[in-house]
């Protein structure tokens, strides 16, 4: 364990408090994966951890968890606590500090997530984590059924570690799935777009789309095309693909989205295309397609311009070279010049640009 860590876990026990680090990066240790995210559980109560970790960093969230940072690190500390009831399949109504290490855990989702370390480095794991890590499974502490009526978030999050480790769901907790898959519709949009983008992010996501698919997850997450996800890395263009739903999407992902739709349509080969979409959109695009993004990019590289602010003449120029004051005809030969530029009719040097301009205005 990095001294970073015992120390923290130290700093507890020496104000006499118990405390244990829990789930991903004990979890992750015992699969050999590195993990800059620490949680810790403890019984000591939020006030008392603010006061025991006072930093600039510090900051205190629901349900009393604290979070700081300390050098690559990021801590997260909760203390034991029972969730008493869950509000609309997703949070707990109310919760209670306990001085039960045991109870806390029987709240938390799955037994690989619940696995945990003291400062010894020694592994206390009451719900046989450990052999189902072995055992390559996903398996939820108590009723499956339970666990996902109370959130119904934990089903993609099954779903997310089956992929990420290419694990299996125990038979209960897909039986489960199947049976609350209605539920995904009550979730936000955003949730359910963060753990699906861990999804397609994975080096396994063909077995998660899999997941997705045979479980009859596609309809309520308002997925289509899901084979799409295959065919680019890009999560923009993914979405673009599998989905005409609001995915908590921001202004310029939407904008990306519907270039990305709309180049679908044209001619990825015009230059005046490619000048229009840029070349983000043309390689999410050409992979889209199965078209050879390499030569695609290649050709939009050597684009004459790919800003009309290259274009090599001012609107103040082209008023002096037919004499006449800036009026709403600026737009029109600017507009044309651009395009002779990129058909490769006119160069764009300033004065070529000039000639054409006396030549046909």
């Amino acid at each position: 364990m990095e001294k970073i860590i015992y120390d923290v876990l130290n700093k507890l026990e020496e104000n006499s408090y118990e405390s244990y680090i829990v789930g991903g990066y004990v979890r992750d240790n015992l699969l050999g994966i590195q993990s800059l995210d620490i949680d810790i559980c403890t019984n000591a109560k939020p006030k008392e951890v603010l006061e025991l970790f006072n930093c600039d960093s510090v900051k205190l969230y629901d349900y009393g968890n604290v979070s700081f940072e300390d050098g690559d690190y990021t801590f997260e500390i909760t203390t034991f606590r029972k969730d008493i009831k869950y509000k609309g399949n997703r949070k707990p109504e109310k919760i209670v500090y306990i001085d039960s290490f045991e109870e806390d855990l029987k709240r938390r989702d799955f037994t690989i997530n619940a696995i945990c370390m003291d400062k010894d480095g020694n592994i206390i794991d009451l719900h046989d984590g450990r052999k189902d890590l072995k055992r390559k499974i996903i398996r939820t502490i108590g009723n499956p059924d339970e666990k996902l009526k109370e959130d119904a978030l934990r089903i993609l999050r099954a779903i997310r570690f089956a992929t990420l480790f290419k694990f299996k769901l125990d038979p209960e907790l897909k039986n489960a799935i199947i049976d609350n898959k209605d539920l995904l519709k009550i979730l936000s949009y955003e949730r359910k777009k963060e753990e699906l983008n861990k999804i397609f992010c994975s080096k396994n996501k063909k077995y998660g789309v899999k997941l997705l698919s045979t479980l009859g997850l596609l309809e309520p997450l308002e997925l289509k095309d899901i084979n799409n996800v295959f065919y680019t890395n890009d999560l923009i263009g993914i979405w673009a693909m599998i989905t005409d739903s609001d995915y908590a999407f921001t202004k310029r992902e939407k904008e990306l989205i519907n270039k990305i739709k709309d180049l679908q349509k044209e001619d990825i080969n015009n230059p005046l295309i490619q000048y229009k979409y840029g070349g983000y959109v043309l390689s999410v695009v050409s992979d889209l397609k199965r078209l050879n993004t390499k030569k695609i990019i290649s050709k939009y590289e050597k684009l004459p311009i790919k800003d009309k602010n290259e274009i090599n003449i001012s609107a103040e120029e082209i008023c002096e070279v037919l004499n006449k004051k800036p009026d709403s005809f600026l737009k029109d030969i600017l507009e044309d010049i651009e395009v002779q530029i990129l058909t490769g009719k006119v160069k764009n040097e300033k004065e070529v640009i000039k000639k054409y301009i006396k030549d046909n205005y």
